[in-house]
C-alpha cells in the first residue's frame, strides 16, 4: 500500500512538468510573435488567428501528405519583402529557439519548408519568394583579384562538376 501513493506523486509530477513545457513553449511563441511585430509590417507576418493563413500556408504545398491536419502547422509565415524582414525574422527565431522553414517557391516535395517531423518543435515558415533579385556591389578593381583568391573544390574539374 506504500507504493500507491508513491506512484500517484509520481503521475502527478509528470503531468504538471508536462504542462510546464507546454507553458514555456507558448510563452516563447508569443515573444517571438511580439518580436516579429517589432520589426515586420503586421500584413506580411500570418498567424493561425489570421483569415488568409490556411491559404498562405497551402499555397506552396506539393505533397498533399503534408495538408493533412495531423501535420504540426508554423507558429507564423513570414512573406518577407525586404531583405531586413529576413533578418528580422532570423534574430526573433534565434532569440526565442523557434525555428525557421524557409520556402521560396520551388520545389518541396519533402514538405521541409512548411512541416516538421518533430511536433514538439516551434517552427515558422520563412517565405522569400518576393525577393526575386540579388544586387552585388562589386568593385571593377577588385574583381579579378577576389575570384582568384577563392580555392578550388577538391576532386572538381570544373563548375559543371560542382
Amino acid at each position: 500500500m506504500a507504493r500507491t501513493p508513491r506512484i500517484v506523486l509520481l503521475f502527478a509530477l509528470c503531468i504538471l512538468s508536462g504542462s510546464i513545457s507546454i507553458s514555456s513553449a507558448s510563452s516563447a511563441t508569443d515573444e517571438f510573435l511580439s518580436c516579429l511585430a517589432a520589426d515586420i509590417p503586421p500584413h506580411l507576418v500570418q498567424t493561425p488567428a489570421s483569415p488568409s493563413y490556411a491559404a498562405v500556408l497551402l499555397s506552396t504545398v506539393r505533397n498533399l501528405r503534408f495538408a493533412t491536419p495531423g501535420t504540426p502547422q508554423p507558429v507564423a509565415i513570414v512573406a518577407a519583402a525586404d531583405p531586413e524582414h529576413a533578418q528580422a525574422a532570423v534574430r526573433c527565431g534565434r532569440r526565442h529557439g523557434v525555428r525557421l522553414r524557409v520556402r521560396s517557391g520551388g520545389h518541396d516535395y519533402e514538405g521541409l519548408s512548411y512541416a516538421s517531423l518533430d511536433r514538439r518543435e516551434s517552427f515558422a515558415v520563412l517565405d522569400l519568394a518576393a525577393l526575386r533579385d540579388v544586387r552585388a556591389m562589386v568593385d571593377p578593381d577588385d574583381f579579378f583579384r577576389n575570384e582568384q583568391s577563392i580555392p578550388p573544390l577538391p576532386g572538381a574539374k570544373g563548375w559543371n562538376s560542382v
